[in-house]
């Protein structure tokens, strides 16, 4: 039981950073279990019930009684000292694509003639750092200032803030 239990609980983990989707399962289910603490849990009691279970051999509901309260702790530590401040965090400085759009920038990394360079913007109290392409295809030396015209497929197409007079592409 136990090893199934650790299995199940590192298999998720393991699952969903491979999708790199990990932070996206936070929903939650009746309030307050979220499935990233719900593998925690598993992890945590599997493996310490494998390690008890040879130690305290003869005394199988000790092993599950410890194994779950600590469990139960390691699970509620990760959420208050980890995943929430995470989450506070990620809501105060969230911010989405299209609310860039018009904002200064500065190219960091140099966008050559129809190729992709880097700028950086701030936003939401952030630095950011973007892949980015010229709207015209045409090279922008780094240090220019530029806008942010629209945003395709995660790459800023930007222009030089002093042709910012130029109709804008929807």
């Amino acid at each position: 039981m136990y090893l199934v239990m650790f299995g199940v609980g590192v298999g998720f983990v393991v699952f969903a950073l491979l999708i790199g989707e990990f932070a996206n399962l936070e929903g939650t289910m009746f309030g307050f279990l979220k499935p990233s603490l719900i593998a925690i849990f598993l992890t945590v009691m599997g493996g310490l019930g494998l390690i008890l279970t040879p130690l305290l051999a003869g005394l199988p509901l000790i092993v599950m009684l410890i194994s779950f309260m600590a469990a139960l702790f390691v699970a509620g530590v990760i959420d208050r000292l980890v995943i929430k401040p995470l989450q506070r965090a990620q809501n105060t400085s969230a911010f989405h694509m299209q609310d860039t759009i018009g904002i200064s920038a500065t190219v960091i990394s140099p966008i050559p003639q129809g190729g992709y360079g880097k700028i950086r913007y701030n936003i939401s109290g952030s630095v950011v750092t973007s892949p980015a392409k010229s709207e015209d295809g045409a090279g922008i030396k780094a240090g220019e200032v530029v806008s942010i015209v629209y945003v395709e497929k995660n790459t800023y197409f930007v222009r030089r803030a002093e042709d910012d007079t130029a109709p804008r592409r929807n």
